[in-house]
């Protein structure tokens, strides 16, 4: 027996960026649950998750920050123009913000750590151990995304929207330990959320 599967069928680029935003919803909101209820079915549950947030944290980022986007790329600068959508007022503003995340998450240079080192192919610094604050990420990204997603129209029905996670304490989670449960990762005093 064959499994075939795939991602909903996307019509207009702005299902893309939605996808994206739902999904990174989707993802936060499971590992806040999975913490919450203090257990997972595997713990590689909770690997999948937080690389799954990763992922699409990532996109998202390349999407609001690229300052300068490929001719296949879906940017922040140029969908609203391509698709006839009014963009929203602060434009300008959640670019900036996007490049700051961009520049933090996805730095250039040899001797630092970006998420794609992580998560796109077999790395050295896969074994370096790193925390991924999912709750500093979630607030740095959410108003951003808040201000898109008003802009945007689906136009898919399979999409359905996922609302915003609010984190009411840290969320640490790493992609080089056992478990992201909170009864194993201390958040350090003075902790800082990304090196």
């Amino acid at each position: 027996m064959s499994l075939i599967l795939s991602r909903p069928k996307k019509i207009h680029h702005p299902d893309t960026v939605l996808y994206e935003i739902y999904m990174l919803r989707f993802t936060a909101a499971r590992l806040l649950e999975g913490q919450t209820k203090g257990y997972w079915r595997d713990e590689k549950d909770a690997w999948v998750y937080l690389e799954a947030f990763l992922v699409h944290f990532r996109n998202l980022i390349e999407f609001l920050g690229k300052e300068e986007p490929g001719k296949t790329d879906v940017s922040v600068k140029t969908i609203w123009e391509s698709m006839n959508l009014v963009p929203p007022d602060n434009l300008d503003k959640i670019h900036a913000k996007g490049i700051e995340l961009l520049k933090r998450y996805e730095p250039k240079g040899d001797n630092v750590s970006r998420i794609s080192q992580y998560l796109a192919h077999c790395t050295t610094k896969r074994i370096e151990p790193i925390d991924w604050y999912i709750d500093t990420m979630t607030e740095e990204i959410e108003p951003l995304l808040t201000e898109i997603e008003k802009c945007l129209q689906l136009s898919n029905e399979i999409l359905k929207r996922e609302p915003p996670v609010r984190f009411e304490r840290p969320f640490p989670a790493s992609t080089t330990v056992a478990t992201i449960t909170s009864n194993v990762m201390m958040t350090p005093p003075g902790r800082k959320q990304f090196e």
